[in-house]
């Protein structure tokens, strides 16, 4: 009888790294360093949004695309771009790729490369950060209450092979520091860049610090820039968080915390493929249903384009069909 073997990280004999250099031609060799480069996933990226990283949980390289959302390893990128059906398709397709290869080495060990915030400089409030915020609607009192500051430039120190060198970045006067209320900074946002806006210095769940427990409902929000553009509407009874990315999953506990705390619990992620994506996945794993605000990309965009109460009036639609499904199905579930 012919056995199939079932291949995995374990047990399959080209490494991770020589994968991704082949398949993507890449022009250096990945020894531990994230390399940054056009993503594959969306013909229009224009300036490198996919980042090839080192993961060191599981001792292989892996990919995030930030223009699409999409996040794998070497296998995930083989079954795309052969259009695969399964997994174990890419695998054996990997073997075709390098059956002619005598330069595989899969005992290859890396020390990742890492980086770290070693230094900020918090600046003075200028018009042009008034005039930035307030196109979403979001007042100096939110910037406050949320501990969001201006900075002037921030120092990226890099390790590698016990190498350290630092980077001083500065771009100009759009970038602003997200503090917690210890005051330690937890991400950088730098708006004028086309790619990589956001900086995560560590795990931060935005607006959980300001959250009182006592309104009726709350909204698991895409980014904390969307909570202040939410705000604005001065809307009751209705609380938001945003995990640091739509990618990143709120714990099983928190989330049960919330909905023994809040009457309703709602996801409201961006209205693309990434958001839809999330949403989704909340309402299939953790039962939580979502409203999808489909009027622009994100609903901050929304107070931009139509203003505080045209995006009011949008949203009070959405929200009360939210509810009103959400009311029908406990009482079904009530039933069962």
């Amino acid at each position: 009888m012919i056995q199939t073997i079932s291949y995995n990280h374990e047990n399959f004999p080209i490494p991770s790294n020589q994968i991704f250099e082949k398949v993507l031609n890449l022009t250096e060799c990945l020894t531990g360093q994230s390399v940054k480069i056009k993503s594959i996933f969306n013909a229009a990226d224009k300036d490198p949004s996919m980042v090839i990283f080192y993961a060191e949980t599981d001792g292989i390289y892996r990919f995030k695309d930030f223009s699409s959302g999409q996040y794998g390893d070497a296998i995930d990128i083989v079954q795309h771009m052969y259009q695969l059906k399964t997994r174990q398709e890419a695998f054996r397709k990997t073997l075709e790729l390098f059956k002619n290869n005598v330069n595989v080495n899969s005992t290859t060990a890396f020390v990742a490369e890492t980086k770290e915030v070693a230094d900020y400089t918090i600046r003075k409030w200028l018009n042009s950060d008034a005039d930035y915020w307030k196109q979403f609607g979001i007042s100096g009192r939110f910037l406050n209450k949320y501990n969001i500051k201006p900075l002037s430039e921030y120092t990226i120190e890099m390790t590698r092979n016990n190498v350290k060198s630092q980077m001083v970045f500065n771009s100009g006067k759009m970038m602003y520091g997200f503090f917690s209320k210890d005051k330690s900074l937890y991400k950088i946002y730098q708006p004028n860049r086309k790619v990589a806006k956001f900086l995560k210095i560590k795990d931060h769940l935005q607006g959980e610090e300001q959250l009182t427990m006592k309104a009726k409902c709350l909204i698991i929000a895409s980014s904390l820039k969307d909570i202040g553009a939410f705000q604005s509407m001065r809307l009751p009874n209705i609380e938001l968080v945003a995990p640091d990315s739509e990618n990143v999953t709120i714990t099983t506990s928190v989330l049960d915390k919330y909905k023994s705390n809040y009457e309703y619990v709602f996801t409201m992620f961006d209205n693309d493929e990434a958001g839809i994506k999330a949403m989704n996945m909340y309402w299939t794993e953790h039962k939580i249903p979502y409203i999808h605000f489909d009027y622009e990309k994100d609903f901050a965009e929304s107070i931009k384009q139509h203003g505080i109460e045209n995006t009011k009036i949008f949203f009070k639609l959405k929200f009360k069909d939210a509810i009103r499904k959400n009311k029908r199905s406990t009482k079904k579930r009530g039933q069962n």
